[in-house]
């Protein structure tokens, strides 16, 4: 815990630069200089990640854990799902789910096998007035043993770090150990939420844990950042299951399908027409390709292509969305003749250069207010598409 002289410290100097804090350690005898400075670092992570964790009399977790801990656009909206009696977050780290859903249930339990986390918790939760949240010392797997409470919901976000803190993806990697617990979780509430890593693959996980009955796809501003897998028995065939992608932001947008819908679907191809439309992260990493196209009315320009086209704009695509301005080859001339103002925001998809080899081969720099797409179109020609966002509003 800051001592309070500490704690006015980290107020005091908040935009410091840090190195240099930590070489001025003697001149401050009385601040334990690398705790503040640890203060200082989660504190700016928190600033834009969990606005309401932003405080001075919170006791934060060093910036790793801070990293590691979900947001708060994420936890709020996975508290908005569920509400009930009682629910249980086994892997509570610093606590920012467990807040959130201590507004939707009655009753929440923290449960966090790091003594360190858990005194920190207790003391967080307190100043942030959740009264109806119970700290608990102790590994998901020795909590659910010794607890004879049946839950609404548990919830599992397993660490994905190893022993020797090196990052890990698959759910038998993680702790706790996922699928060896399965069988108690089904036991201890009828429904389980887990939190998995974005790049674990969706149908693995779901043939592995067995009883998927729903899964979200959740972004960012365009950042994948959680697959939710929601366990209940019996559980659905893959095919069955809806997924829905889900983008946080100012204008929230959401797609939902099944991968039986997805593997029916039978888009429409043609070259680049006035729009252009480039999917959420959210959707692709659901991997809603064909789908998207055929709810939305609108052409891939290639089928391994995930880049989508229309006449008319169509402001509903959980996608930025583009007017494009130009189709050339992919040769500098060409495109420098387009983009006169020498700088682009280039991006590439299914395309045999990366955007850094792109922007070097053009010889565009960054930024402006161009956006520039390599990509594989009709007739496996490689094309750039130069546009114009319409900022999710019609073009005039």
């Amino acid at each position: 815990m800051l001592s309070k002289t500490e704690r006015q410290f980290v107020r005091d100097h908040l935009n410091s630069d840090l190195h240099r804090l930590l070489l001025s350690a003697g001149q401050h005898p009385d601040v334990r200089m690398p705790l503040v400075v640890s203060q200082i670092q989660a504190l700016h992570k928190l600033r834009d990640k969990a606005p309401a964790w932003f405080r001075f009399d919170l006791d934060l977790p060093p910036a790793v854990s801070v990293e590691q801990a979900s947001s708060e656009a994420t936890a709020l909206y996975k508290a908005g799902l569920y509400s009930g009696a009682c629910m249980a977050d086994l892997n509570g780290g610093m606590g920012v789910d467990t807040w959130a859903f201590s507004r939707s249930f009655r009753q929440v339990y923290y449960v966090e096998r790091n003594p360190e986390l858990v005194a920190r918790a207790r003391h967080n939760f307190d100043v942030l007035g959740c009264k109806n949240i119970i700290t608990e010392a102790a590994d998901a797997i020795q909590f659910l043993e010794n607890t004879d409470r049946r839950f609404d919901l548990l919830y599992l976000d397993p660490a994905r770090r190893d022993a020797h803190s090196r990052r890990v993806m698959r759910l038998e990697d993680c702790q706790p150990d996922v699928l060896g617990m399965l069988e108690m979780l089904r036991k201890k509430a009828d429904r389980i939420l887990l939190k998995t890593a974005p790049m674990l693959d969706i149908r693995q996980a779901v043939q592995q844990l067995g009883t998927v009955c729903r899964i979200r796809v959740v972004s960012v501003q365009n950042e994948c950042k959680e697959v939710l897998y929601e366990l209940a028995e019996p559980g659905l065939p893959v095919d069955a299951i809806p997924v829905e992608a889900v983008a946080l932001g100012p204008a929230p947008n959401s797609f939902a399908f099944t991968y039986g819908e997805e593997q029916a679907a039978q888009p429409e191809y043609s070259e680049p027409l006035e729009y252009l439309y480039e999917p959420d992260a959210a959707v692709l990493k659901a991997g809603a390709f064909k789908s998207l196209a055929t709810r939305f009315g609108l052409h891939k320009i290639h089928p391994h292509t995930h880049l989508y086209t229309s006449v008319d704009y169509r402001p509903d695509v959980p996608a930025r969305t583009f007017r494009i301005e130009h189709v050339v080859k992919y040769d500098r001339k060409a495109v420098q003749e387009v983009l006169q103002e020498g700088r682009a925001n280039i991006a590439t998809r299914n395309f045999p250069h990366s955007a850094p080899e792109m922007r070097k081969k053009l010889g565009l720099k960054d930024g402006g207010g161009w956006y520039v797409f390599g990509a594989t179109g009709p007739a496996d020609r490689k094309i750039v598409l130069a546009c114009r966002s319409v900022l999710d509003k019609p073009a005039a």
